[in-house]
């Protein structure tokens, strides 16, 4: 090393501190090591004071361990390609590998002599390693967790998490998050690392709490009409919101319900909401009195913070503020759409990744699972959803539809990035018995024969290597736990860092063999086999699977009718039941049964050309492509199910004749429910002409864009090949 100072966009005081610590030196000790005093090291180690690279040199070989030989390499590394990330960073050498690979890719483009096959490998290989780098940089990650009402996710959160008040010796107590016996969080909720302790909410959005209040409303005269209404024909006596939200509701309007011994000395309940409604006939009077008292200007607090002079602990303080806006009780703050738990230690404990978990609103008996809330975390490659389950059921249909409906989206590394948690309650694990009949004889031989009946499951939707965690929030250590999905997460993580390593040994072949003659030909054989096959399938063949089909599945599995009513209320634009997101899954599904179907058949051919000896030249860049059109299929679905949701919205929900029919026929008798089903699908099957027309060019374009891929990707110029028909869509 030169005497020239240790370059200075490099934070080496920092990473110096950091070594020295892990090495379990002081700075006086490091200090007598060397030549400088335990002044100078401190002000070395705040960047007051710059080193040479000869001084640097003297303290990490006086440090001597191989953290510190590794500062040392990463120093004067030349990241000249991508940006160069922390030297703490979890996948700071896959990274490197990329940087040094994009760099030798560069200089083989920059080659006049090289021949059109290899830049073609270039351009690809170029793009991968971009693209995978990018996923690892950012150390950001959430956890979803999901599940049915009462499964118990939430108490299992707060002990993962530590959001635990001290001093409580019942568990019910304890737990900082609102839990019960389900039906108890209001919104969803994400617990994220910040400086101090803190809640910050996203309201909901004033149209919303309306039609929200309607629906109570709504609900109220029904039940002050008593046998009259149900004379009329009304099928069920469940309001349409959730019990969360008609709690939150009365809590705010100041409507709860009371209770009081009679003469007797037994209790009697009194219903003020029933009382205000008996003065009204119509929904919208009634609705108007309850959000007047509700006071929805004067909510307009957006976040609370813990005060550090405060006399409570901060876990209690978290506790009572999160209950006061979870249950409406706060006069500052109004509905939440999501709550934001903010803690000042790392989520998990964990400082390699930025975590924040994501509780999810539980899975109602009386709506379907197929939720855009729940079903997004499936799409986004950096959430770990972990899946809950009760111990006799698991996996539990909620779990099993979930999973179903991942693998029909065309969802990849479903397994990598999915965890099904059950969570065993007081002494059901030593219920199980084992296939002699006898009782176990411990808990781990109960979870093994469990999770073995789980895994079996599993199998049988062909989901077998699937994690699977028990935690029984009670008796196990949350340690375990937390470590478990900690390393499913550096094993998704892993997967990418893979994926550099295989593209840096495919580099490597190119330029070993960018002047042979022999390799060439290889090339330009797998290549026209490739583009013989695109030249026959550039035009998609249609069938007649309906876009709806998702929507009337969904309305026909949503247990109440006034729930269906309530999604009616809101022209479909309603979470627990939103025609737009159902009708974007089923544009989505004909995407996967049209472009998945014919990828499933280029995949077979890339297979079979990889299978021949006499082309092994070229196996490594067939996995690469095929790598790199599964990737941009798992997009092109994506793309296709937004594109789906708005192309229909557009003419649905401005089609007033259809909400008037479903809103009109709530009331007439029984079968509130199937008759909007039925009419519905009647509805799509003569109507929206132009929208089926538009999701058919939609679906025939993200084609277009696969076959231009394979084109760049295949064909000299990144063209078509001399004399290739133009790409068609298909009738």
């Amino acid at each position: 090393m030169s005497d020239s100072e240790v370059r200075d966009d490099v934070p080496v005081g920092r990473y110096l501190a950091a070594v020295r610590e892990e090495a379990g030196l002081t700075q006086a000790q490091l200090a007598a090591k060397v030549t400088f005093s335990s002044t100078s090291v401190s002000r070395i180690e705040s960047g007051d004071k710059s080193l040479s690279a000869e001084e640097f040199e003297a303290v990490l070989k006086a440090i001597g361990t191989t953290k510190a030989r590794q500062l040392g390499e990463f120093v004067n590394q030349k990241w000249d390609v991508l940006e160069r990330p922390e030297f703490d960073h979890p996948n700071r050498e896959a990274m490197w590998s990329a940087n040094v690979s994009l760099r030798k890719l560069r200089k083989v483009r920059d080659n006049p002599k090289v021949k059109n096959v290899f830049v073609r490998q270039i351009d690809l290989y170029e793009k991968e390693l971009r693209r995978l780098a990018g996923f690892l940089r950012p150390c950001e990650h959430r956890v979803a967790f999901i599940g049915s009402i009462g499964v118990g996710k939430s108490t299992a959160i707060c002990k993962l998490a530590g959001l635990l008040k001290p001093g409580e010796t019942k568990l019910e107590r304890e737990i900082v998050l609102d839990t019960g016996a389900g039906g108890t969080t209001i919104c969803q909720v994400h617990v994220s690392h910040g400086s101090q302790y803190g809640l910050r909410i996203e309201p909901r959005s004033a149209s919303s709490i309306r039609k929200d209040v309607e629906d109570f409303a709504e609900y109220l005269l029904y039940l002050t009409r008593g046998a009259a209404a149900k004379a009329g024909g009304q099928e069920d006596d469940s309001p349409g919101i959730s019990k969360e939200v008609d709690r939150a509701i009365r809590n705010m309007s100041g409507l709860v319900e009371k209770k009081h011994k009679d003469e007797v000395g037994k209790w009697v309940r009194t219903d003020p909401a029933r009382e205000v409604a008996s003065k009204h006939t119509k929904v919208d009077d009634l609705a108007i009195d309850i959000l007047t008292r509700m006071d929805l200007i004067r909510r307009n607090r957006r976040d609370a913070w813990y005060a550090e002079d405060s006399d409570s602990h901060p876990m209690q303080w978290l506790q009572q503020m999160f209950s006061d806006v979870n249950n409406g009780r706060s006069p500052e703050f109004t509905l939440p759409q999501k709550i934001e738990v903010v803690i000042p230690e790392p989520v998990f404990g964990k400082k390699d990744y930025c975590l924040e978990i994501i509780d999810t609103r539980g899975v109602s008996q009386d709506v379907y699972a197929a939720r855009q809330d729940l079903e997004s975390h499936f799409d986004d490659p950096r959430t770990l959803v972990v899946l809950c389950s009760t111990f006799f059921q698991a996996p539990e249909q909620t779990v099993q539809t979930l999973l179903r409906r991942a693998r029909e989206a065309g969802l990849r590394d479903i397994e990598a990035k999915t965890v099904v948690l059950v969570l065993p309650h007081d002494d059901q694990v030593t219920q199980v018995k084992d296939n002699s009949g006898n009782y176990v004889e411990s808990k781990e031989e109960g979870y093994d024969l469990k999770g073995d009946a789980v895994n079996l499951s599993l199998a049988q939707m062909g989901l077998g290597e699937t994690t699977v965690l028990f935690f029984n929030v009670k008796e196990d250590a949350p340690q375990e736990i937390r470590d478990a999905l900690i390393t499913k997460l550096r094993e998704l993580r892993h997967i990418y860092s893979g994926r550099i390593a295989q593209l840096s040994e495919a580099v490597e072949l190119v330029i070993e063999n960018q002047e042979n003659e022999e390799v060439r030909l290889v090339f330009e054989e797998v290549n026209r086999h490739l583009s013989t096959w695109i030249e026959k399938h550039r035009v998609l063949e249609w069938d007649g699977q309906p876009v709806q089909e998702p929507l009337i599945t969904a309305i026909n599995n949503t247990r109440y009718a006034a729930t269906v009513r309530a999604a009616v209320r809101r022209h479909g634009d309603w979470s627990n039941l939103d025609y737009y997101y159902q009708l974007g899954v089923g544009s989505r599904h004909k995407a996967v049964g049209l472009i998945g179907t014919r990828v499933g058949d280029f995949k077979k051919i890339v297979e079979h050309l990889m299978s021949d000896d006499q082309l092994a030249p070229a196996r490594m860049y067939l996995g690469r492509i095929l790598e790199r059109v599964e990737n941009s299929v798992g997009e092109a679905y994506k793309r296709m199910q937004f594109a789906g949701r708005e192309v229909f919205k557009t003419d649905l929900q401005r089609d007033f004749d259809f909400w008037n029919w479903c809103d009109n026929r709530w009331g007439k008798g029984q079968g509130y429910r199937s008759a909007i089903r039925d009419h519905t699908a009647k509805q799509f099957e003569g109507h929206y002409e132009d929208a089926h027309v538009r999701i058919k060019q939609i679906i025939n374009g993200e084609w277009e864009k696969l076959v231009q891929l394979l084109d760049e990707m295949i064909k000299d110029g990144g063209g078509q090949l001399t004399g290739s028909p133009p790409m068609a869509a298909g009738n």
